[in-house]
């Protein structure tokens, strides 16, 4: 599923009255609450269930937060580092004039990792949002019409993968999963590979 992007004018900050490039922005997907993300998380596992998810990610919260309040940076892995930062509450001109109730907590910082950023640059499609297709871009197809255009998919190119899915049907990552699990239990697909190369045949072949 692609990332929809559009472009805007970048503000005159400096009023000179000339006109400004373009940039462009993401156009949100929508967001994802705790429970729908681990959800996502736990269907893209398969290993790891919702409950066991959802409580490992609740001690890592909770232990973060303690090491961040002892003056810790912490490195998460490929995802980075998190930090803190301090703020005076007055203005303050000189050291001698520092008391302990003049500092206060300010922001939690997260200093991504260079191999995070080159995952989602791997990963990510972009495509520019059609304003005057945008509506009917909405329209669902049914379960039964899914199975058709999967099975008309298979016949051309013998196997799907979940993005060529996503793709096809015009469902989310997790929504696309969910389908292709329900046709597995039905015995209608299987499942080859692993990982990132995970695609799917029909079960008669």
């Amino acid at each position: 599923m692609s990332a929809k992007y559009d472009l805007y004018e970048t503000p005159d900050v400096q009023n000179t009255g000339e006109q400004q490039p373009l940039h462009a922005r993401i156009v949100p997907s929508g967001t994802y609450s705790k429970k729908e993300f681990l959800e996502r998380v736990s269907h893209s596992s398969q290993t790891f269930n919702y409950n066991v998810i959802d409580a490992v990610v609740g001690i890592v919260i909770d232990e973060l937060a303690e090491a961040l309040s002892e003056g810790y940076v912490v490195e998460l892995g490929e995802l980075g580092h998190f930090s803190i930062s301090l703020k005076c509450t007055h203005k303050v001109m000189a050291k001698r004039e520092i008391r302990a109730e003049s500092i206060c907590f300010d922001n939690v910082h997260l200093r991504t990792s260079k191999e995070f950023k080159r995952k989602i640059k791997r990963e990510i499609e972009l495509e520019r949002v059609d304003k005057s297709k945008h509506s009917s871009q909405k329209v669902k197809f049914s379960m039964e019409q899914r199975q058709q255009l999967l099975q008309e998919f298979l016949k051309k190119n013998g196997g799907i993968t979940r993005l060529e899915y996503s793709r096809l049907t015009g469902l989310s990552r997790l929504k696309a999963i969910d389908d292709l699990n329900t046709f597995i239990e039905k015995g209608i697909l299987r499942k080859r590979g692993a990982g990132r190369t995970v695609f799917y045949v029909w079960q008669q072949e």
